[in-house]
Parts: C-alpha cells; sequence; structure tokens
C-alpha cells in the first residue's frame, strides 16, 4: 500500500478544499475529530483509497504538536491514503503548484 504527503504552506485555507475537489473529482465531506480538530474526507468515485485534509497544527491547548514535525512550514497536509494509481493523483494536482509532494510510504 502506498501513502502520499502533500502539503500547503499558506495560514488559511482559503478556496483550496474546492479547488483541490475539483481537480481531484471527489467531493469532501466535513469531519470533527477531539485529534485532528476539523477536517476534510473524500473518496475516489472509483477503485479504493481515501483522501483526507487537515491542519499540520494539532495543538492542544499551550502544547504544540505538529502531524508532520518534519514540515512544519506547511500548515496544512493531504493524506493520499491506499490510492490503486497514486502517480495519478500527483499529476492531478500539478496544476495546483501550491500543493508540494511531501513523502511517500510504501508499505507491505
Amino acid at each position: 500500500m502506498i501513502y502520499d504527503v502533500y502539503g500547503y504552506g499558506e495560514p488559511s485555507l482559503g478556496d483550496q478544499p474546492g479547488r483541490l475537489a475539483e481537480a481531484l473529482e471527489v467531493e469532501w465531506a466535513t469531519h470533527e475529530s477531539d485529534y485532528r480538530g476539523v477536517y476534510f474526507a473524500a473518496r475516489p468515485r472509483t477503485g479504493a483509497g481515501k483522501l483526507r485534509l487537515q491542519s499540520n497544527d494539532l495543538r492542544d491547548g499551550d502544547d504544540e504538536y505538529l502531524q508532520e514535525p518534519d514540515f512544519p512550514q506547511y500548515r496544512y497536509l493531504l493524506f493520499v491514503d491506499k490510492f490503486d494509481r497514486p502517480d495519478e493523483v500527483r499529476t492531478r494536482l500539478a496544476p495546483l503548484p501550491q500543493w508540494r509532494f511531501l513523502y511517500r510510504s510504501v508499505v507491505d
């Protein structure tokens, strides 16, 4: 299974959820979690996989906690999990250069 992570460095998401939904041809569902706060989740129309768009800052009170501490400059993260064709996702995100590919994990 392949897990990709992308980062967005601007202080606000602005219209990014809509732009990502259009590029990836998905519809976001908004969720709220004690751990992640408010985040967006989606599944592709065909094939396997799931997407999660969330803040990198998972601060709890005064304690700072980053989901991806190696990438503190990215305020928001897009997780691309278990897609059949993750490179297709990267191609679809190419017109949105503000979303930077951060890393890929491959789990057998």
